[in-house]
């Protein structure tokens, strides 16, 4: 049995597994959305359907952890390090609410696709990564420009009042935490598989969950639309558990093989891959404007290259590492 799975993740991943893990992790982001836009035609309660998506999540992986499948138990220690986690990210979906009524979907994206900037800049101070290479950094600037060009053409970019502009920012510095705490977990919680952060992390998600929609009156009635569900709607939502189920599993191994930075944009060009998904599926209007914007950060996404460890540097850069490196072709075969 391989210890430290997800501590190692990073190390030993390979440029062929990176992709994967981006893949698959982007196809589950953009199934869960039309999963969740069928799902909500028949369940028009988000909290409720959020709420079912992760305490099913929580009982498949208890049930394959009974089934012999590797997955870290539950310890207070480590439960204690992932609820911070969760804090911030309940914590973010409550922002993401209020700035929505606040101002409108436009404003969030852009403040949303500006958060790798800041995510690179907490990951050199902090978190021993060095600064993005100059290719990257525009790359960055790019897709942050192109979401405003985005907005600008497609709506008004609105903010009214001091406290859309309180939930806005409190949205992007919540995000940048999220991101940045999510990452230090793969590296500084010993965990054996990569289903252990799932269930953390679902398992701890219940309760903030169900409050939040109870607040929200999403429970009121709740049991009156799913026992009146038709046999289509339940497929729905048991094809929206399963997505769920595979996101969180995608999205944590792509987080343990990638940095904070790069696993942040990948949320950002998936959001605009949904907006382009949406304007081809759905016949969702957009101006030539838009779209050029949404290609645009989806190009310049793709020529981000993700920066070392300032360790990995030092080491390509030690004078013993020359001088292996010089002597290498006078190492002879011992045969």
């Amino acid at each position: 049995l391989k210890k430290d799975i997800m501590q190692r993740l990073e190390a030993t991943a390979t440029p062929l597994k990176v992709a994967i893990a981006i893949g698959s992790y982007s196809l589950c982001s953009s199934t869960l959305l039309l999963a969740n836009k069928m799902a909500m035609v028949y369940i028009p309660l988000p909290a409720v359907v959020s709420f079912i998506q992760i305490l099913s999540s929580t009982i498949f992986v208890l049930g394959i952890m009974q089934c012999g499948v590797t997955v870290d138990k539950l310890e207070w220690s480590k439960l204690k390090s992932y609820a911070l986690y969760i804090v911030a990210f309940v914590a973010a979906i409550y922002a993401n609410m209020r700035a929505l009524a606040l101002s409108n979907v436009e404003t969030v994206i852009v403040f949303r696709a500006c958060t790798p900037i800041a995510v690179s800049v907490i990951e050199y101070l902090f978190m021993n990564r060095s600064l993005p290479t100059l290719r990257s950094s525009v790359s960055l600037l790019v897709v942050g420009g192109g979401a405003v060009a985005y907005c600008l053409s497609d709506s008004q970019f609105a903010l009214e009042g001091l406290s859309a502009y309180t939930w806005v920012i409190a949205y992007f510095f919540l995000i940048t935490f999220e991101m940045t705490y999510g990452k230090k977990l793969t590296s500084s919680v010993k965990m054996d598989s990569v289903w252990g952060p799932v269930l953390y992390c679902n398992f701890l998600a219940c309760l903030p969950m169900f409050s939040l929609g109870y607040a929200a009156g999403d429970f009121t009635h709740a049991w009156d639309t799913l026992k009146d569900l038709p046999t289509t709607g339940i497929l729905v939502l048991l094809f929206s558990c399963v997505t769920g189920t595979l996101i969180g599993y995608t999205g944590w191994l792509c987080r343990g093989m990638v940095s904070a930075t790069t696993y942040t944009l990948v949320g950002v060009l998936n959001k605009f891959l949904t907006v382009l998904l949406n304007v081809i599926l759905w016949d969702k209007h957009s101006s030539s404007t838009g779209l050029v914007a949404v290609c645009l950060c989806l190009t310049a996404g793709v020529f981000y290259q993700q920066a070392p460890m300032r360790d990995d540097i030092r080491k390509d850069e030690s004078p013993s590492s020359r001088d292996n490196e010089s002597l290498s072709p006078l190492i002879k075969d011992p045969k």
